[in-house]
């Protein structure tokens, strides 16, 4: 990819996030209660919304997502589930448009091994096609690579490109699981946040931080929101989910109002 790198790190107009255990996110005052399987609209203004996918069981939790220009949600759960007369796995992506679930990606099929359960969605760039980047919570093997949970792999047409993220090469920790990653409409930087906190690249962080990753300069690491400064709910809860509006579109711009 012929790539420029920024000045700076991308900076969102809009956040969109989730949790592993429900709460108000929105802070003190303002009705903003989300659970597990909810995510939260930020302007980033101080006006927080809480979005619920009509027909997501109460028992899930909303693992990472991806909100496409079309207005799909593309999500991976915590388990197995069925949804709309579908099973999905924990592995498998799902898209969701117009109340309608469908399949986007099948782990099996791009072979994750069974019980590896999907834990980060996103897209190397804005357009609705994308490559498309995913995490998961366990090492394994795929083809000639040995994959670790911090890694961040791409995926086109369900077939594996190598990865985006190369945890041991940036040599971060052995520990670390990436959980949450959103490109913010660019190839150029990757907004990532782990499910504990560490240290990267000089940077501490906690699990409920944003971190953006360099990709094309130094590969440099930048906190860019730390969420419990958003919201004092967030101090006993993981950041497991994320997605971001660069462009402005609105505060309803995945249609869920």
């Amino acid at each position: 990819m012929p790539l420029a790198a920024p000045a700076a790190p991308p900076v969102p107009v809009q956040l969109q996030y989730s949790a592993d255990v429900g709460g108000n996110f929105a802070g003190p005052g303002v009705t903003g209660y989300a659970s597990r399987r909810d995510y939260v609209i930020d302007t980033l203004t101080g006006v927080r919304v809480p979005v619920r996918i009509a027909g997501l069981p109460e028992r899930v939790d909303l693992r990472d997502f991806q909100i496409d220009p079309d207005g799909a949600v593309l999500f991976a759960l915590d388990t197995g589930a069925k949804l709309g007369g579908l099973y999905f796995a924990a592995g498998d992506v799902v898209r969701f448009k117009n109340g309608l679930f469908l399949p986007y990606f099948d782990a099996v099929d791009a072979g994750i091994p069974e019980g590896v359960r999907c834990d980060g969605v996103a897209r190397a760039g804005a357009l609705v096609d994308s490559p498309l980047l995913l995490s998961f919570d366990r090492g394994f093997k795929l083809g000639a690579d040995t994959i670790v949970p911090a890694d961040v792999l791409i995926f086109v047409d369900g077939e594996y490109r190598g990865r985006l993220l190369d945890a041991k090469a940036l040599g971060l920790p052995e520990q670390l699981n990436v959980d949450a990653i959103e490109s913010a409409g660019t190839t150029t930087d990757l907004l990532v946040s782990f499910d504990t906190g560490g240290k990267v690249g000089g940077v501490t962080f906690a699990d409920h931080d944003v971190l953006d990753l360099d990709l094309v300069g130094a590969g440099g690491w930048t906190k860019l929101y730390a969420l419990d400064e958003f919201a004092t709910r967030w101090g006993p809860a993981n950041l497991d989910g994320l997605a971001a509006a660069p462009n402005g579109d609105g505060l309803f711009k995945d249609g869920f109002e």
